[in-house]
């Protein structure tokens, strides 16, 4: 099974602190042998999820998650990344708009509840 994703959505993942620590900030998880296509070819090396670029297509090939308590398998990478979808009780978007257009698409999307969680300008 594999999942296909964005690069935006794939490190807010990784940032999110309620995916992988306790309340009291203690690090309850991580990530083992990650396997990743991005824009459609195969990393052979360790990725850099950080590094990722926003738009970058990602495919989620495998990888396990394993907790810190116990150094036991809790999940594939691929389960807990739906897990962690379906925790934000929401769509995750990503999107290009017209740089005139910003204002309004960002004021509609938090008029309807959402958030922007930043906005990137090209060069």
């Amino acid at each position: 099974m594999s999942i296909k994703t964005t690069g935006l959505e794939l490190k807010s993942f990784y940032a999110d602190p309620d995916a992988w620590s306790s309340h009291d900030g203690k690090p309850l998880y991580w990530v083992d042998d990650i396997g990743l296509a991005i824009n459609g070819a195969e990393v052979d090396e360790d990725p850099k999820i950080q590094a990722l670029q926003d738009s970058d297509e990602v495919q989620i090939l495998s990888g396990f998650v394993y907790s810190y308590e116990n150094l036991s398998e809790v999940a594939t990478l691929e389960e807990y990344f739906n897990i962690w979808r379906r925790s934000l009780g929401s769509v995750f978007l990503g999107a290009f708009v017209p740089p005139g257009q910003y204002e309004v698409i960002r004021a509609v999307i938090e008029a309807a509840g959402g958030q922007v969680l930043r906005r990137a300008t090209s060069t």
